[in-house]
């Protein structure tokens, strides 16, 4: 288990999604954008909230690297709202 402040938690993602050229650089950032709405409107046990920082618990970094794949899967198929709907860490 390993814990990223969100910064580094989104800076982590965006590095894997660059990998991938499906993944361009606006889909990166409407990611970025509806994980910040995310993490506004949820409670969850993996988002730590102390003030005004949030972290990020993480059992492993696999859970990164199916965060990225999840996304890119939604973006082969056409199905970006689909994977928004239901999604969590």
């Amino acid at each position: 288990m390993f814990i990223l402040d969100k910064a580094e938690f989104v800076e982590e993602v965006k590095a894997e999604m660059a990998g991938y050229e499906e993944i361009s650089e606006e889909l990166i950032e409407a990611w970025v954008v509806k994980f910040e709405d995310y993490v506004s409107k949820k409670k969850n046990e993996k988002l730590i909230r102390k003030g005004q920082d949030v972290q990020i618990k993480l059992d492993d970094e696999a859970e990164l690297f199916k965060i990225v794949d999840r996304y890119l899967v939604a973006i082969e198929n056409d199905e970006i709202e689909a994977y928004w709907q239901d999604w969590k860490l």
